[in-house]
């Protein structure tokens, strides 16, 4: 395994949403420090769009459709890491229960 992010993995789907769902996770104790409220969800969305707007410009590209393709992109993006994430955290969460039932059993 040489690489494991690269910008070509960057540009796929999985690959954005691997690294928006990672650095938002990293973030969020970061976020929860600060005075006022920011929506996590909103925090994904603008790590996703950072993503792909970058990836986008180190691909070469210049047209100016594909940097406003990547708002749509990284709404995508941003809502399948959310939900992935959600989806482990329910798994866990339904994982512990059934651990607490069998102890207490």
């Amino acid at each position: 395994m040489e690489d494991f992010i690269t910008v070509r993995s960057l540009l796929t789907y999985g690959g954005a949403a691997a690294a928006s769902a990672a650095v938002t996770q990293i973030l969020k104790p970061l976020i929860a420090k600060l005075p006022f409220t920011v929506s996590p969800r909103l925090v994904s969305y603008l790590i996703a769009l950072a993503i792909t707007l970058t990836a986008t410009a180190l691909s070469g590209s210049k047209e100016l459709s594909d940097y406003l393709i990547c708002t749509v992109n990284a709404a995508l993006i941003s809502l399948s890491s959310n939900g992935g994430y959600d989806l482990i955290k329910s798994l866990i969460s339904e994982n512990n229960e059934e651990n607490n039932d069998e102890n207490n059993s």
